[in-house]
């Protein structure tokens, strides 16, 4: 375990130091390997590392404190995320919250960048799965912000609106979107424009699921361009 904490270290080391990267991020979401170490479902070990909350961030913490000392607080940030797969949507972990609680106040003690704040909550996500709503009727940036009062970045289901709206009430500091860049690649021209956005491109089918390599631009540059600077466009 020592031997993992420290090739974790060594890497944002070579990508601030060798590679000329301003930070990193850590990903403690999606299934990867810290977020494997957080859920109950997936560590199963019965040594320091295993069974409480406590004990199951006991790796991700001493990754993050690692890092720290490698190349700075300031050039470190770390990706939570409220449960590690999808199949969390249909049978949610009894403790994920109260893990978020108690990495809240964990985290910011150590004054990283940022922690960003992912949600497999809202929608499209949970529709995934056919379901009909989310199974998580709490909403997790506004739980986590109750706990964590660093520079907070919000990520998951967000419209324009809804992250506007999550800024302007104080809940995050910061906003970041996947699936509109994808549908959108001057998305930030389209925002600063007031425009709505193009969901031409919007398939979800083919981002997460097997292409045919000849159709490799079917979701990605094939979809219309809304130019932010055309009176016509929406």
């Amino acid at each position: 375990m020592e031997e993992i904490v420290k090739d974790f270290a060594l890497a944002a080391t070579r990508a601030v130091k060798e590679a000329g990267f301003d930070g990193i991020e850590l990903h403690a979401g999606n299934g990867y390997l810290l977020q494997e170490f957080l859920a109950k479902k997936t560590n199963l070990r019965t040594d320091r590392y295993g069974g409480s909350i406590q004990n199951r961030a006991k790796f991700l913490l001493e990754v993050v404190d690692a890092c720290v000392a490698a190349i700075g607080a300031e050039r470190v940030a770390i990706k939570l995320q409220q449960g590690a797969t999808f199949s969390d949507l249909v049978e949610p972990e009894d403790d994920s919250l109260a893990q978020l609680a108690y990495l809240g106040p964990q985290l910011q003690s150590r004054n990283l960048a940022y922690v960003c704040m992912s949600s497999l909550n809202y929608d499209p996500y949970y529709k995934f799965l056919g379901l009909e709503k989310p199974n998580f009727e709490t909403d997790v940036f506004q739980y986590f912000r109750k706990h964590y009062q660093g520079t907070l970045m919000v990520n998951g289901g967000l419209s324009p609106q809804a992250a506007e709206r999550y800024l302007e009430e104080g809940t995050a500091d910061l906003a970041c979107f996947g699936v509109l860049f994808i549908a959108n690649a001057n998305l930030v021209a389209l925002l600063a424009a007031g425009k709505e956005m193009n969901l031409g491109g919007w398939d979800t089918k083919i981002w997460y699921g097997p292409q045919d390599p000849a159709d490799d631009e079917k979701g990605y540059t094939d979809w219309p361009f809304v130019d932010p600077n055309n009176a016509n466009a929406k």
